[in-house]
């Protein structure tokens, strides 16, 4: 007997101009599919009862999202028959962005605002240092490394015994008119090694990632860091973009440790074969040594 499934979405995505209040952008996205085996079959309904959850939590966002004076916003705002009602805001000021949901929205602007305040004034090639993944940025390192090769059943590779990352496989889609695709929910990197101290001076903090890449062919990860520091005695330096180009087997061996608490990285949106799915993040401070 082959299975069959009745799916609905109703999505609003809207984009701002920050400060003149001004929307820029507005669509209504809608439709529903029924899918039997291997097969679709969508259609462009529009689900009043779904409409009517999707405009109301899109009156929260734009409450929310009203106070702020400067950069960009998007939110995309959807209600699905199979889950829910969910909200994701990409805020982007000068060149740094941060994807976001309603709870976190205030404090992850406050600290864009922060990070888009300090020039970068200095080039990262040729330091040779530590880097310390601040701000829960080591999740992304590791949704990269171990959450893409686990979506593809790649070969497991020997990580530190100390290491612990946790990332949950769903089948998950992006719209009522894509194929479910095997995917991570969340990334949660957390460490049994207690004591450990970040490395002294000159050291590399990554602040925030702008985007990354796993490739399955030659097993290799890119991530390309928006904003760092380079910690050198009392000095805090900003660096200008750089990125990080290693195999997975070169990450497991440069990394030395993990301290503070779990954080929350300003989230994740994840594009796999042309659907953008939200992966939340955390992680501690995590140090590498790539020398």
């Amino acid at each position: 007997m082959i299975d069959s499934k009745h799916f609905a979405i109703v999505t609003r995505d809207e984009s701002w101009s920050l400060g003149s209040r001004l929307v820029t952008e507005s669509r209504l996205i809608h439709g529903s599919a029924d899918q039997r085996g291997a097969t679709i079959d969508a259609r462009d309904d529009l689900d009043d009862e779904l409409l009517a959850l999707c405009d109301r939590e899109t009156d929260r966002v734009r409450a929310a999202i009203a106070p702020l004076r400067e950069g960009r916003a998007r939110a995309v705002v959807s209600a699905r028959r199979d889950g829910g009602v969910s909200a994701t805001i990409s805020l982007s000021v000068r060149d740094l962005a941060v994807v976001t949901t309603l709870p976190h929205l205030a404090g992850d602007y406050e600290m864009l605002i922060e990070l888009a305040s300090v020039p970068a004034v200095a080039d990262a090639a040729g330091h040779g240092v530590p880097l310390v993944w601040r701000n829960g940025s080591g999740a992304v390192l590791m949704h990269e490394a171990a959450g893409h090769p686990a979506e593809l059943d790649q070969p497991a590779i020997d990580w530190p015994k100390w290491l612990h990352v946790e990332s949950p496989l769903a089948l998950r889609r992006e719209s009522f008119t894509d194929v479910p695709l095997r995917r991570m929910t969340n990334v949660a990197v957390t460490s049994v090694e207690a004591g450990f101290s970040p490395p002294s001076p000159p050291y590399i903090e990554i602040l925030l990632v702008a985007d990354g890449r796993y490739e399955p062919l030659t097993d290799r990860v890119s991530l390309s860091i928006s904003a760092a520091n380079l910690i050198d005695g009392d000095k805090s330096i900003r660096l200008r973009r750089f990125t990080i180009d290693e195999t997975r087997e070169t990450i497991a061996r440069s990394l030395r440790g993990a301290s503070g608490d779990v954080r929350r990285y300003p989230g994740v949106i994840c594009s796999k074969e042309g659907q953008n799915v939200f992966v939340g993040s955390h992680a501690p401070d995590l140090v590498t040594d790539f020398r």
